[in-house]
């Protein structure tokens, strides 16, 4: 007898996400699921789309209520369930089509009290794992942990790639924050702490998106407000408590606490520049306040970025913290950043601060041309803060190997209209030696990568991306072989060799992996 998920789907004012959301739960290969769409008092048309799923699926049912915040609505679907197992998933998000299957087997395997696994954040043109999973390292492996043995789990705070045996949550009496921002902090830090085993998959489990207003300055400026703030402060000190409350080790306290850090430091103070005049005082009295109550060393883990503006907000420059801020959220009105050579600083009266490790070149390929043994790439590169030239080169690696060849010169020219750093965007046209690289080893798969000449401890490389209106693959002879570039998964740039008969395989294969 299979056991049956409960898919809790809040929803509010998403409709032109909401299909995709649904078709990606309605399409799992686990059939055995009820999905519980809660509908919150939306007024743009979500709740059509919701009645139009419920009537041609019997395993979806709607409820509506008024406006109630996803605390409520969360809660609300655990007590509405019927399944073994819950999976939160948000209205604009989607599922990979065997992520409840991945994590199924994985929390049964091992009768552990919640499956986890990968996260991908994606739009329009990439999709890429969120940097914090990166930094430490999670979900790379399959393995059954537990806090103690693994407190980095603490470094991931969201409900929805996670998978909950109901029993654990209910004897717990775990529950979601209500009425306020960022619910799920108490409830995932405190089900990491009170679950006896953890089962975790390297398995993409959860497409998170990156929604096009995230960048809106008038957006982030609305969570900017010292409630949000405020919100999550309190947040983080009553997860703090709990913990020294329920005299949880040493080494997890400290985990914790680094947490808090990077939350409030990459996620609120980097934004600072944004906070209302009339809410500064305030602001900085309860940031510092928190940052305080963190013990020193803890802030010796930062990274550089969130190392300086933890020193800036410790040392009271807000002066300084506001034009860094203006800097990193590119909201600047003149030139900040000072460029000499290839290294960018940013000075505020008598104080310099090197910026060189935050500069991340983007290069996007747009198109292709064969000519005589040659392809020509083309597209735009962006060196952010750039205002006179900075030279640099584009590399291809073979994949699992590490082996680098270096394509040569890049020729650029900065666009036009560029007021504040104006050699920021620029147009590039690189010759890609096809037939030189072919009589190499072959049976492998080339990644191409860009990086800034100069220390290559601050100049880190950067995968080549190709834009989703490019063409998606593009092949051209090269000698006896035939050369596949092509768009990954991800977004990036890749080529691989093959034969005129495993060209037409590997075509196959790649138009059915971009489909997901």
């Amino acid at each position: 007898m299979s056991s049956k998920v409960s898919i809790i789907i809040p929803v509010y004012n998403i409709a032109s996400y909401l299909e995709e959301c649904l078709y990606s739960v309605q399409n799992q290969s686990y059939r055995d699921l009820e999905v519980i769409m809660i509908n919150d008092g939306s007024t743009d048309g979500s709740e059509q789309i919701l009645e139009r799923f419920q009537k041609n699926d019997p395993r979806f049912r709607l409820f509506n209520q008024e406006n109630r915040g996803l605390g409520y609505t969360r809660n609300r679907g655990i007590s509405l369930s019927n399944g073994q197992y819950v999976f939160f998933l948000d209205g604009d998000d989607r599922l990979p089509k065997d992520a409840i299957q991945h994590l199924l087997s994985a929390i049964e395997t091992h009768d552990a009290d919640y499956a986890v696994g990968k996260v991908l954040r994606f739009h329009s043109e990439r999709k890429y794992v969120p940097i914090r999973h990166l930094e430490f390292n999670l979900y790379t492996q399959k393995q059954v942990t537990t806090i103690e043995q693994n407190p980095e789990l603490l470094q991931d705070s969201i409900a929805c790639n996670k998978l909950w045996k109901k029993e654990f949550l209910i004897q717990n009496d775990l529950s979601f924050i209500e009425g306020k921002y960022y619910e799920d902090l108490f409830f995932t830090m405190r089900a990491a702490v009170l679950a006896k085993t953890v089962a975790v998959t390297n398995k993409v489990v959860y497409y998170w998106r990156v929604r096009t207003e995230e960048h809106n300055r008038s957006i982030t400026q609305e969570q900017m407000k010292l409630e949000n703030t405020l919100h999550r402060l309190s947040a983080l000190k009553q997860n703090r408590q709990w913990l020294i409350d329920n005299r949880v080790s040493a080494k997890v306290v400290e985990q914790n606490d680094l947490k808090c850090l990077i939350d409030v430091l990459r996620l609120h103070a980097v934004k600072f520049a944004l906070v209302d005049q009339t809410e500064r005082k305030e602001w900085q009295e309860n940031v510092l306040s928190f940052l305080q109550e963190i013990p020193r060393e803890t802030a010796q883990q930062l990274a550089p970025k969130e190392k300086m503006l933890y020193d800036l907000i410790l040392n009271y420059r807000f002066d300084d913290l506001e034009k860094i801020s203006e800097v990193y959220m590119n909201i600047e009105t003149s030139p900040v950043v000072e460029q000499e050579g290839h290294r960018f600083f940013v000075r505020v009266q008598n104080r310099t601060y090197d910026i060189t490790a935050d500069i991340k070149p983007i290069m996007t390929v747009e198109d292709f041309q064969k000519q005589d043994d040659d392809v020509i790439l083309s597209g735009e590169l962006v060196i952010p803060k750039a205002s006179q030239k900075v030279n640099g080169y584009v590399y291809v690696a073979r994949r699992g190997e590490g082996e680098k060849i270096d394509l040569g010169t890049i020729e650029c020219k900065p666009k036009p209209g560029q007021d504040i750093y104006p050699c920021e965007r620029q147009t590039f046209r690189l010759v890609c030696p096809i037939r030189e690289i072919s009589r190499l080893k072959t049976e492998n798969v080339y990644d191409f990568y860009y990086r800034i000449d100069g220390d290559e401890r601050v100049h880190r490389p950067s995968r080549v991306r190709l834009k989703s209106t490019a063409k998606h693959h593009f092949r051209v002879k090269a000698g006896l072989k035939i050369a596949l570039f092509y768009r990954t998964d991800y977004g990036n740039l890749s080529l691989k060799f093959s034969s005129d008969i495993g060209i037409k395989r590997t075509i196959k294969k790649l138009v059915s992996f971009f489909k997901f």
